[in-house]
């Protein structure tokens, strides 16, 4: 029982160092997180036509990005539309929310224009990771400006 709290406070603390970093990272570029987070999505998804896509699946981070460009929107999502978000089948996604429901990572709620629909979001404790983890790509020089616009498209 004593290794879920020392785990959370791991947790806690290395979220914290990641916040300070993306803090950083925002006082020194201008760049929209938003944006880099939708260009790493496209980017994943630009992966598909050269690779198999269950080759380089990771529904967890797809469905993360997903509802971090969801959230800057506004938009709310259904749990069914977030395991769309990964090539994967829509029973591995909702295992994979499953856990990400149980790391606290997300929360799910009743929609209030459909009762029989549940909508899914990031807490804001992800949201800041995810924030935090694209700001410290920024300050590595990873950023948006990197992307390269001018390589043809692959060969169906």
């Amino acid at each position: 029982m004593t290794q879920i709290p020392a785990r959370a406070e791991r947790f806690e603390r290395q979220t914290r160092k990641l916040i300070e970093d993306a803090e950083r990272a925002a006082a020194m570029h201008n760049s929209d997180l938003t944006d880099y987070a939708r260009l790493t999505l496209v980017g994943r998804k630009q992966r598909d036509h050269y690779f198999d896509p269950m080759l380089f699946s990771n529904p967890a981070w797809d469905i993360l990005l997903n509802l971090y460009v969801a959230d800057a929107e506004g938009t709310p999502v259904s749990v069914i539309d977030s395991c769309t978000a990964s090539p994967v089948p829509q029973g591995v996604a909702l295992r994979w929310l499953g856990y990400l429901k149980q790391e606290d990572m997300v929360i799910e709620t009743p929609d209030p224009a459909r009762p029989r629909q549940t909508l899914i979001r990031l807490t804001d404790q992800t949201r800041l990771a995810v924030s935090a983890y694209l700001g410290s790509l920024i300050s590595l020089g990873l950023g948006p400006e990197f992307v390269m616009t001018d390589i043809p498209p692959a060969r169906d």
